[in-house]
């Protein structure tokens, strides 16, 4: 799944916002600029998808909380993503087998909040799917294709608490409805409090399940120094408390631990090897050897925290499969002449994946390159904004003149 852009009503400190979204993404600004009210948008939309919308809400410290505290209920919350990932579906049908291909997904809703107490109704829920026509053709047992009909629109919506959906097709095209959902989708009843993207029909959106498809790093190194039991998660949790029990299944294969060696090598050349103990109580520590003590292990318990958060942080970008990663202050416990390093590697896990990184720390701005920075800051209203320095002719002019992307960022220059 790959965001192409994020539009935001009433949420947190934004009263209106649309920022588009690349695969490196740099997100920097002073103290309560907004940095985290804008992660917040993400753990939202995923909380939603695994607890419910009212739950959901709940953990963004309710109605009062989670629309701007200036604006209250005088404007409706919404939030808008437009994904460009590409969803395949084939029919068959008696014209023949015809192929769907999904480009680009928008999905949107709007909350309305009473204006006492904190009630809520949704008052606009929409999924629409661009999509292109095929006619397919079964030669020698491949469905290779033969012709293009045209773009058209799949467009859910709810009406009165039940599901509508209308299709725009090319002319030609005699694919209806029905063959796409079963009717048992169609008749569906939707709850007061529960949206679209909490039902079925996403089951054809890149969307289809947000806590699937995004993760939100925030690394603890103290947690990984303590023996993890091995009931623990597969997937690296995003405190990476479970930073054992990952490592010992990539380890297990011999091209990823190769793979995983190569990559911590090149951020931390002393380190000779990686390995995972289990003891008589059923848990797991990872250890390190150096070069300076041959055959001798360190356990995580006596490893610097930022050897740990680098090598979490180099299972997030390589051995995690979730398409869209948050990572908060990446920089944390590591000496200025890495950054360089993990900021390349960030770049270079970015062909496979969308990442979005918040961070304080001018080596990392210096090297992430003008191009993939978003400058969180306050209006004179203290509504925050989200805006991209390269845009900006001002700090494209201080850059002629040699003053460092760096240096501007440390003087506030790069809000001019």
């Amino acid at each position: 799944m790959s965001i192409k852009s994020v539009e935001i009503r009433n949420f947190k400190s934004f009263k209106d916002l649309k920022i588009e979204l690349g695969n490196f993404n740099v997100l920097v600004g002073a103290n309560a600029s907004g940095k985290s009210n804008f992660v917040s948008i993400f753990k939202f939309l995923r909380d939603i998808a695994t607890s419910g919308l009212d739950n959901a809400i709940s953990l963004q410290g309710g109605t009062e909380y989670i629309r701007n505290m200036n604006i209250g209920a005088g404007e409706d919350l919404s939030i808008r993503i437009v994904s460009d990932s590409e969803v395949r579906m084939v029919q068959r049908i008696k014209m023949g087998i015809i192929g769907l291909r999904i480009y680009n997904t928008i999905y949107e809703f709007a909350l309305k909040f009473h204006k006492k107490g904190s009630g809520f109704k949704i008052v606009k829920d929409i999924l629409i799917q661009e999509l292109e026509f095929v006619k397919l053709e079964k030669i020698r047992q491949e469905i290779k294709e033969e012709k293009k009909f045209g773009k058209g629109k799949i467009i859910i919506s709810r009406n009165n608490g039940k599901v509508k959906i209308n299709m725009n097709k090319p002319e030609g095209v005699e694919i209806k409805i029905e063959n796409i959902f079963p009717p048992f989708l169609r008749e569906e009843k939707i709850p007061a409090h529960t949206l679209l993207m909490e039902t079925p029909f996403f089951i054809l959106s890149p969307l289809e399940s947000i806590n699937s498809a995004i993760s939100i790093y925030d690394f603890d190194p103290k947690l990984p120094k303590k023996a993890t039991p091995i009931t623990g998660k597969a997937e690296l949790e995003e405190d990476a408390n479970n930073l054992s029990i990952v490592l010992k299944n990539i380890i297990e294969n011999r091209e990823r631990k190769r793979k995983l060696f190569n990559l911590v090598k090149e951020l931390l050349p002393f380190v000779e090897n990686l390995n995972v103990e289990k003891f008589a109580d059923k848990s797991l520590l990872f250890k390190l050897s150096e070069s300076y003590f041959k055959n001798k292990y360190l356990p995580a318990s006596l490893i610097s925290d930022g050897t740990i958060n680098m090598t979490a942080l180099i299972v997030a970008l390589y051995f995690e499969k979730k398409p869209f990663i948050i990572i908060e202050e990446p920089e944390r416990n590591i000496h200025p002449h890495l950054i360089s390093k993990v900021v390349e590697m960030m770049k270079d896990a970015s062909r496979q994946k969308q990442i979005l990184v918040t961070t304080h720390n001018p080596e990392f701005v210096k090297y992430a390159g003008l191009e993939n920075i978003l400058l969180v800051s306050r209006d004179e209203n203290g509504f925050s904004i989200i805006s991209r320095p390269a845009d900006k002719e001002e700090v494209k002019s201080f850059l002629k003149n040699d003053i460092g992307i760096e240096e501007l960022y440390v003087q506030n220059l790069l809000e001019v």
